[in-house]
């Protein structure tokens, strides 16, 4: 039995796909009851001829905080793909991050410890690798540079991924992927889909950063491949390519038709904006959004390299032009 937590998430909707082509035996934690019908509409898209299987999926209501729950859901479960989530870099959300990212982590492996289970796979993100910003070139021995500010994001996945490890020292065999921005369709308005959203409803500005990227189908390929392959305690950075935001964006906006972004959000601007909201904030009009660390973030020019899979099990990342092309091929305007 194979367990997927997030299910419901861009990866794991799409990584549930392909686990029922390949007629696996699966249970997917959720939240929310209307999220599954989401999931359906996935594989009505893609993979009709396997929507009778849909039908099969155990479905467990199990927030990663609930550990009766998770419990249950564990039953019978010997692989486990780790792609629940929070994703926000907003400050007010640091404490749901932790509970979420760290301490639901750290409940998922202790559970998987007490029901023995043979491997997990986690979905982590190269923003928990959170290297020196005078850095430029980023690979899996990169270390977390602990003197400098992170976006709370970013620090709880890094705490995320301690816990995978320590499990790891504690019996349980682990894989770690790093990917990039992931590149996938279907689900519009959630993940990196919605920018493909926010350019066909004429997003006119963009960061002057670069962005690392990846296709959502490399990574279900990828993270299919650990699972079932004697490697394990070992991480991998998924980047197929390192862009800048401007260049990103016109690829998204060739594919959809569209006008790209135009205007550069460039960090004097970020930070002018930065101090309207935290004026804001402090004056109970609004919670703010922008803080240094992200504003650092969307500036940053770091490259994130992604060849340690391919030399590990002969892997070619798609290309991201046809990536894109794809994806917007898709889009239902």
């Amino acid at each position: 039995m194979i367990l997927v937590t997030g299910g419901t998430g861009m990866v794991g909707a799409h990584l549930l796909v392909e686990c029922v082509k390949k007629k696996q035996n699966l249970v997917a934690t959720f939240r929310r009851e209307e999220s599954i019908d989401v999931v359906k509409k996935v594989f009505e898209s893609i993979a009709p001829e396997y929507l009778k299987d849909f039908a099969l999926i155990q479905w467990k209501k199990a927030p990663l905080n609930d550990i009766n729950a998770l419990d249950d859901a564990f039953q019978g479960v010997e692989y486990v793909y780790h792609c629940a989530a929070k994703v926000s870099f907003a400050d007010h959300k640091t404490e749901s991050l932790k509970k979420s990212n760290i301490e639901g982590t750290a409940n998922v492996v202790n559970v998987a410890l007490k029901h023995k289970v043979k491997k997990l796979a986690y979905v982590s993100s190269i923003a928990s690798i959170g290297a020196e910003k005078n850095i430029k070139q980023i690979n899996e021995e990169s270390n977390w540079e602990a003197n400098q500010n992170h976006t709370a994001y970013a620090y709880t996945k890094y705490g995320a991924e301690l816990e995978v490890w320590r499990a790891s020292q504690e019996g349980l065999p682990v894989v770690i992927i790093n990917p990039g921005v992931i590149l996938g369709g279907q689900l519009w308005n959630r993940s990196s889909a919605s920018l493909f959203q926010n350019v066909a409803n004429g997003l006119r500005f963009y960061p002057t950063g670069e962005t690392a990227v990846v296709a959502l189908n490399d990574v279900i390929n990828i993270l299919i491949y650990l699972m079932e392959s004697d490697i394990k305690n070992e991480r991998f950075i998924l980047v197929a390519e390192n862009l800048s935001q401007k260049e990103l964006f016109e690829k998204i906006a060739n594919s959809l038709g569209k006008k790209p972004p135009s205007i550069p959000l460039k960090a004097s601007v970020l930070y002018s904006l930065f101090i309207l909201e935290k004026t804001l904030d402090l004056l109970f009009i609004r919670k703010n959004f922008l803080n240094i660390p992200f504003i650092q973030t969307l500036c940053n020019k770091q490259h994130y390299i992604g060849s340690k899979i391919c030399s590990r099990i002969n892997f070619e990342y798609t290309k991201i032009d046809e990536c894109i092309v794809e994806i917007g091929k898709s889009y239902k305007f």
